[in-house]
């Protein structure tokens, strides 16, 4: 049957999350890298689509498919990792410093893939470098802006608006990998996946690995954000609500109520054959 039971998928996440915390720095890189790149992509198009359509509906419907293939290829996409690896370490199989060492690693590939695809699309939404951006352009700064130095404006209020909005995020994102894990046909995965990464898309909530990308292509269009609006004003109180909202409440919730330790298989014991006695002698 292609459907995986609740206490079957958190034992399945639990084996995951071991796995991951085995894999090599190289790997999750590679992995990391390839997750950045599928939602720069993705995001590109959605916010194409969204301006030559004057429908931004339309491109939070396209969006998903980066992250379909995420999970579809068994990529690292720190996010959905904050719930994964949660799950492991409350069921006491991986430790915090494993976690932590899959979350950093995979962070900085999941950059790297954004900054790659932010290079790219800077030099051709600016045709090589010889004009202006194009509208596509100049979205994608104002939403830079937006994310970044319209928070710093706001203060402490927009710091802490940034975490609530990155909690809801994640629930929904890591609701997306648990969803495309219930399935085992690619089908199911994939429309597991695309609902609440629509539903994400469409509410304006905060994901880190998209807005590494909206804010690195915003600064190569030549967007006026520093390093500080960056990486305090976004990338911290992103993470912070990114990490609550997978590892709280998927990753935590989840196990809290359906994981049961795995019960060791039962090896049938043998009939134990007396020896034979000898015979009495009277």
């Amino acid at each position: 049957m292609d459907y995986v039971a609740p206490s079957d998928l958190v034992n399945s996440v639990v084996a995951a999350g071991e796995k991951k915390a085995r894999l090599s720095i190289k790997d999750l890189l590679i992995r990391g890298f390839y997750s950045g790149l599928a939602l720069g992509v993705a995001t590109t198009l959605a916010v194409t689509v969204a301006v030559q359509s004057g429908m931004p509906f339309l491109g939070a419907l396209l969006f998903p498919w980066g992250f379909a293939s995420i999970v579809l290829f068994g990529m690292e996409l720190v996010t959905g990792n904050f719930a994964i690896m949660t799950t492991a370490m409350l069921a006491k199989r991986v430790r915090f410093g494993k976690a932590l060492n899959n979350w950093l690693w995979v962070y900085l590939g999941n950059f790297l893939g954004c900054l790659f695809v932010a290079v790219l699309m800077g030099y051709s939404l600016t045709n090589g470098g010889t004009a202006d951006p194009s509208p596509v352009g100049e979205k994608i700064m104002a939403i830079a802006l937006a994310k970044t130095v319209a928070v710093k404006e706001l203060g402490a209020s927009g710091f802490a608006l940034f975490i609530v909005r990155a909690i809801f995020c994640n629930f929904l994102v890591c609701l997306a990998t648990m969803l495309g894990s219930v399935s085992k046909s690619v089908i199911g995965k994939f429309f597991g996946c695309w609902f609440p990464i629509f539903a994400f898309v469409t509410l304006g909530l905060e994901h880190i690995v998209v807005n590494m990308f909206f804010i690195l292509t915003g600064m190569v269009l030549g967007a006026p954000i520093t390093g500080m609006d960056m990486v305090f004003w976004d990338f911290l109180p992103v993470t912070i609500g990114n990490v609550i909202g997978g590892g709280v409440f998927i990753g935590g919730l989840l196990f809290a109520t359906h994981y049961s330790k795995p019960q060791p298989k039962m090896v049938p014991s043998m009939p134990v054959e007396e020896p034979a006695r000898e015979p009495v002698i009277r």
